[in-house]
């Protein structure tokens, strides 16, 4: 009796903690089991492939990329020539772009069933070569968009890429940033004479894939002050079916004016407008009657304002040239072109802000550069001291709709602190100032 008391206290002991004390399971027991997630990559699941991680080397093309792989040279013919479509738009691949093979797994010859070529942080190109066809998409990965402030502050000896470079990861983001400001701002500050303790801010969408940020979206508002004057700019839908969007300012008039400050983007003045310059060339004191932009050679240059064009050839010291007459008032001329934009000839019409031509030296020039000159009633004048019409506001009806939609905005700027950098040895130290 004894013995059979012991053992029936045994096995209630052995019940009580191979069943957490009530005879049940838990739920923590429950909730404890892991399960792997799938191991998801450009929209594939590869715990379902044998995967094989490439990387394409120089001066390889798809053939070096595919053979390897037991794709057929006929195949891979025809995957370059779908690849080439418009859809798609992979003419070769490039040096150093990793890429994935998928064959099946266990299959030791690792023939490929489906190649994954990365674009861009974004789009990526699937080859497919299932069965006897061969498919090629361009797709893309998911991206996320979130509303973002920057601001910052010009100081001695940098300019406007430099304080963004300080807050923007992505160094195409910098440049999209750096070309919005001077661009929406571009009839109003001339960018060539900002001064330290310039400032600027910004509120916009920021474009993330996967975590990371690869692109400035839209710009909601902007603002910037120059030499301690200020100015405001909104972005603000005129006409929603004509899909019609614009920048203006805190009294509704339209940022954009009659001429751009400038004919090319991200240069320096290299030469003013003067009735006495030393000629690098020519060795002897003159006139220079135009704006000399230095830039790398190639160059985009734009028409700063509407026109038709009345000369695009070669003269002499000029060089490659191009004039365009505007109205009856303004012409303007642009000189030691490279070359000539693809359809830029007498009589055609240009807008503000088309390509042209592109930076070069032709003609008396020493090195790269636009000359940039301004004709006002036949006379060159130094565009930079001309005062210009502002431009009308936008119309009545929508004009207090308009007052009404930027005051939370323009109250969101104000607020916003300055980021300031202080530099200490090469190094830029970030302070946050408020205002």
């Amino acid at each position: 009796m004894k013995n059979y008391l012991l053992f029936t206290v045994f096995v209630a002991l052995i019940s009580l903690f191979s069943c957490g004390g009530n005879g049940t399971e838990s739920d923590d027991q429950k909730d404890s089991v892991f399960v792997k997630p799938p191991n998801i990559e450009y929209g594939f699941n590869l715990d379902s492939f044998q995967v094989i991680r490439d990387t394409v080397q120089p001066e390889w093309t798809m053939s070096h990329m595919l053979a390897p792989y037991g794709v057929s040279q006929v195949n891979i013919n025809l995957a370059a020539q779908l690849a080439t479509d418009s859809t798609v738009g992979l003419k070769y691949v490039k040096e150093g772009v990793p890429f994935i093979i998928l064959s099946e797994i266990g299959d030791t010859s690792q023939k490929a069933i489906y190649c994954i070529y990365p674009k861009n942080i974004v789009e990526f190109i699937v080859f497919d070569f299932r069965g006897d066809s061969v498919v090629v998409e361009k797709r893309e990965k998911e991206t996320s968009v979130a509303e973002k402030i920057l601001s910052g502050e010009i100081i001695k000896n940098s300019n406007l890429t430099f304080a963004l470079d300080q807050q923007l990861e992505d160094i195409n983001m910098t440049g999209e940033m750096a070309e919005f400001i001077a661009g929406v701002f571009a009839w109003t500050i001339d960018f060539f004479k900002l001064h330290p303790g310039d400032e600027f801010k910004v509120i916009y969408s920021e474009k993330s894939v996967e975590g990371t940020p690869f692109s400035v979206g839209d710009i909601k508002a902007a603002w910037f002050k120059h030499q301690d004057k200020e100015f405001f700019a909104f972005r603000y839908v005129i006409d929603s079916a004509a899909k019609k969007i614009g920048y203006f300012d805190t009294a509704g008039k339209e940022m954009k004016r009659p001429f751009l400050m400038s004919p090319v983007k991200y240069s320096r003045i290299s030469s003013g407008f003067t009735m006495n310059r030393f000629h690098p060339v020519q060795k002897r004191w003159k006139a220079h009657l135009g704006t000399d932009y230095a830039a790398p050679h190639g160059t985009p240059i734009l028409a700063t304002a509407n026109g038709t064009v009345i000369a695009a050839t070669y003269a002499g010291g000029n060089g490659n040239y191009v004039k365009i007459q505007h109205n009856e008032t303004y012409a303007t001329q642009y000189l030691h072109m490279s070359g000539f934009a693809p359809g830029i000839k007498k009589g055609v019409y240009v807008k503000q802000g088309d390509v042209i031509g592109y930076v070069g030296s032709t003609g008396l020039a020493t090195g790269p550069h636009v000359c940039y000159r301004f004709w006002k009633n036949g006379e060159q004048i130094d565009h930079r001291a001309e005062k210009f019409p502002e431009s009308v506001p936008m119309v009545d009806s929508l004009l207090p709709d308009y007052l009404e939609y930027i005051k939370p905005i323009k109250a969101q700027i104000d607020s916003m602190p300055i980021t300031r950098y202080i530099i200490t040895g090469d190094e830029p130290v970030e302070e946050e100032v408020e205002q």
